[in-house]
């Protein structure tokens, strides 16, 4: 029983970390979840027999260190203290993993989420349970370590995508280093910065292409050779994130207009069916055409970064004004984008056209600079400065 304890939530957080993708979301949470509450009933059975009787209980696994003067090994001390500070603990955390079961539903990453969670108790069972101070110092560490590496994606997301990649092959049996994935089995983090980035860049310069007769989405970033820093800074946020290859983007080039040559880099994001849902808010089909548009529920997603990232692609500086180049998007979809700034963040903006059959731009009054300023700064990258004459 006293190995149980300890070990239950370690279990717990190995069957949500490494076999989430299998088990999916509710599976992670329900075994999570139940490995902690029998673990509480445990304790509370181990309260009875050791801290109201008090016979204490050592356990000793095996040697961990061993020198001349000292002998360290991997063993627990169950006494009166330490089985009183498991209840609480063990409760708590009981408590904890209930409410998050509905509190992070929203949140992309439940497996990975509960597996820390449980490794956190598991952590704090340590270093309760620990004989020694070198194993509370273990355990001590772990705490930290689960605060943080739920924050680190990049650890994650390449287990979690060379995880299913090599499910993916074994499956197939086919080329066990190949990258070419099928668009339903890609996962990402999809994180709020993530979804900033995208839903920025779709405002400015990037599209999402339906891809595979419509099964997955992809996202096109295009810049042009100006903006160098501003495109490898694109290439190293998603690359890093698993959302397209490491290959540095080549300068292309193109013919428009007139014969003007026109240098620029492009971005292509890998197929992901978990992208449909943006295509299918900044996308409407007219005559089997998709046209972008201003989704209707843009204000949930136009965050400080998002507006950063519109800024460096479609904006400038004139004056002591803002303005923002909307040629994609007709007058009416231009004022629901003021009101939005106005409600979201008390920016006065008024819609000018940018000539005949050009469009319209966004101008951000002179009284509202400075407040718009203090929005985006923090998320300009240098490079970008010269847009606000920084």
């Amino acid at each position: 029983m006293y190995l149980i304890i300890i070990l239950l939530p370690l279990l717990g957080s190995i069957a949500a970390g490494i076999f989430g993708i299998s088990i999916g979301t509710k599976g992670a949470q329900k075994i999570t979840s139940f490995s902690i509450l029998i673990t509480t009933l445990l304790s509370i059975i181990l309260f009875i027999e050791v801290g109201l009787n008090n016979i204490p209980v050592s356990i000793y696994l095996f040697r961990w260190l061993e020198c001349e003067w000292f002998d360290i090994g991997w063993s627990f001390q169950f006494d009166s203290l330490t089985v009183s500070m498991l209840i609480p603990v063990l409760i708590i955390s009981t408590l904890v993993h209930i409410y998050s079961i509905e509190y992070m539903s929203g949140d992309p990453h439940n497996q990975r989420f509960f597996s820390y969670l449980s490794l956190f108790t598991f952590m704090m069972i340590i270093l309760v349970t620990a004989n020694n101070y070198l194993l509370m110092f273990v355990g001590w560490e772990g705490i930290n370590l689960c605060l943080k590496w739920y924050n680190y994606n990049k650890i994650w997301i390449k287990f979690n995508n060379y995880y299913i990649y090599i499910k993916y092959k074994f499956a197939t049996l086919k080329n066990i280093y190949s990258l070419k994935l099928k668009s339903n089995l890609r996962i990402g983090p999809h994180n709020e910065d993530v979804i900033s980035v995208i839903i920025g860049s779709l405002l400015g310069d990037s599209h999402l292409e339906r891809r595979i007769k419509g099964i997955g989405t992809r996202i096109i970033f295009e810049q042009c050779n100006r903006n160098v820093e501003y495109i490898m800074w694109f290439h190293k946020f998603f690359s890093e994130k698993g959302y397209c290859t490491a290959n540095i983007p080549k300068l292309k080039i193109r013919i428009k207009e007139n014969s003007n040559i026109f240098f620029h880099y492009r971005i292509s994001s890998y197929t992901f069916t978990s992208f449909n849902w943006l295509h299918d808010m900044f996308y409407k089909n007219i005559n089997n055409k998709f046209v972008k548009i201003i989704p209707l529920d843009l204000e949930n997603y136009l965050s400080p970064l998002a507006l950063a990232i519109w800024f460096m692609d479609d904006g400038s500086k004139i004056h002591n004004t803002v303005r923002i180049s909307t040629n994609n998007f007709n007058y009416s979809e231009c004022v629901s984008l003021s009101k939005i700034f106005k409600n979201k963040y008390n920016l006065d903006v008024t819609v000018q056209s940018s000539g005949k059959n050009k469009g319209y731009v966004l101008y951000i009054k002179k009284n509202s600079f400075k407040n718009f300023v203090s929005i985006v700064k923090p998320f300009i990258i240098p490079s970008m400065y010269y847009k606000l004459n920084l």
